[in-house]
């Protein structure tokens, strides 16, 4: 499907109104930061949040006014009847309109949230690639079976990717920490994660690693937003050196 035959589908792709395939297609555009189709997708979503303001209050016309008052005078008990039925109906309308203006800034928000979260994988996927295809980063790897374990590749100027499955389960108020541990003095911390539901978690972290002053890395556990030095013993530490 070409970009002309999409340009009819972006407002229904973000209402989720478009055919299974046609979605598939348009998903695979944007994972491929395709810059046509983020713009349009961009564009649609700013038009479908403007339809969610839609439901505003107006002034009616002073002939709708007169009509209705005619409608309810005593002398047209039926003509009363029928206007009441309309009024109501347009009620019902009127209801209907803001229940889906309500759902549709909602969806509208919803998809905003996702492409955020496309964007930040994308960026972090970026840059642990352009750590990993330097020729000076360093590969070490850590822990032993039924221990969690993994590798952490390390430039000295690039920064880190930390790679690890095994890991722990957390409670809700808890997260993994990374620190950049130096032979003598406080650990700096290198970022915060979470693993996901097999345990795995990657981990790419700007902090540069200069190796006369770093002799570990490690992670801890720590309360959700983090600590400025670690809190509890770390469950991992793999040396540097």
């Amino acid at each position: 499907m070409t970009h002309l035959e999409m340009d009819e589908l972006y407002e229904l792709f973000v209402l989720g109104a478009v055919e299974r395939d046609q979605s598939t297609e348009i998903e695979q555009h944007l994972q491929d930061n395709c810059p046509y189709c983020q713009t349009k997708v961009q564009e649609a979503v700013e038009l479908m949040a403007a339809f969610a303001s839609v439901a505003e209050p107006v002034e009616p016309p002073k002939y709708l006014r007169n009509r209705v008052l005619t409608s309810i005078a005593p002398a047209a008990p039926k003509q009363n009847k029928n206007w009441l039925t309309g009024l109501l109906a347009l009620g019902a309308a009127c209801a209907a309109l803001i229940v889906f203006c309500i759902l549709l800034g909602n969806q509208v928000g919803n998809l905003r949230s996702q492409l955020g979260a496309t964007v930040r994988e994308r960026d972090e996927l970026q840059a642990a690639l352009k750590v990993l295809s330097r020729s000076e980063t360093r590969t070490v790897q850590f822990g032993r079976a039924n221990q969690p374990q993994g590798r952490v590749f390390v430039n000295r100027t690039g920064g880190l990717v930390f790679a690890a499955s095994r890991l722990p389960q957390l409670a809700n108020n808890r997260t993994f920490e990374l620190w950049l541990v130096p032979p003598t003095g406080t650990p700096r911390a290198a970022g915060l994660f979470q693993a996901d539901a097999n345990s795995d978690a990657v981990r790419v972290s700007s902090a540069q690693v200069d190796p006369a002053n770093t002799a570990a890395v490690a992670v801890s556990v720590e309360p959700t937003g983090g600590s400025p030095a670690p809190t509890t013993t770390p469950i991992i530490v793999v040396p540097l050196s």
